[in-house]
C-alpha cells in the first residue's frame, strides 16, 4: 500500500513538473512517462512447474553399500561409480599425534608397516607403495585388492581408506 501511494506521489509531481515544460510531442511524451509511473500494475505469480523423478520402487539394496561385501555379487567394472577408480590403486590415509610431530621417514615407516599387516611383509608392502606424503595430508597410495583396503580400514592410525 504504502509503495502504491509513493509510486503516485512520485508520478503526479513528474507529471506536475514535466507538464509546466515545453509544450507539444515532448510534454505529451513526458506525461504518458508519468502516467506509467502512476498506474498501478499488479503482477501475478508465474506457476513454474520443475519436472521431477521419483525414486523407484525396490529393494534399495545395492551391492555397494553392503555392509559385508560378498566379493561374488560385486558390481562389474563398467558400473563403477567413480571415474577412472579400477578399485585396486588406494589412498591410505593416516593420523599422528601433533606432539611431537613424527619425522618423513618415521611417517614413512609407518606406512610401510602398516601396508605389511595386511600384506604379510615389509619387502611387499615396499612394492606396493607408489606414493607417500608427508606435508599436505599424511598418508599413501597402494595397490591392494579392495578386499585388503577393508583390512587396512580397520587398523589403528588410519583414519580414511579411498579409491584413487
Amino acid at each position: 500500500m504504502a509503495y502504491s501511494n509513493a509510486r503516485r506521489t512520485l508520478a503526479s509531481t513528474l507529471s506536475r513538473a514535466l507538464s509546466s515544460s515545453s509544450s507539444g510531442i515532448a510534454s505529451r511524451s513526458r506525461t504518458r512517462f508519468a502516467f506509467a509511473l502512476s498506474s498501478p500494475k499488479q503482477t501475478l505469480p508465474v506457476p513454474h512447474s520443475f519436472p521431477v523423478r521419483l525414486k523407484s520402487s525396490g529393494s534399495g539394496y545395492s551391492p555397494l553399500n553392503d555392509p559385508s561385501p560378498n566379493w561374488s555379487n560385486r558390481p562389474p567394472k563398467e558400473t563403477i561409480l567413480l571415474d577412472g577408480c579400477d578399485y585396486e590403486h588406494w589412498l591410505i590415509v593416516m593420523e599422528f599425534p601433533d606432539n611431537p610431530k613424527p619425522s618423513e621417514d618415521e611417517m614413512v615407516n609407518s606406512y610401510v608397516k602398516t601396508l605389511a599387516q595386511v600384506l604379510g611383509s615389509e619387502e611387499e608392502a615396499k612394492k606396493k607403495i607408489y606414493s607417500v606424503s608427508t606435508t599436505t595430508y599424511t598418508g599413501f597410495g597402494a595397490l591392494v585388492s579392495e578386499e585388503l583396503s577393508y583390512k587396512l580400514k580397520e587398523l589403528p592410525g588410519v583414519l580414511w581408506v579411498l579409491p584413487d
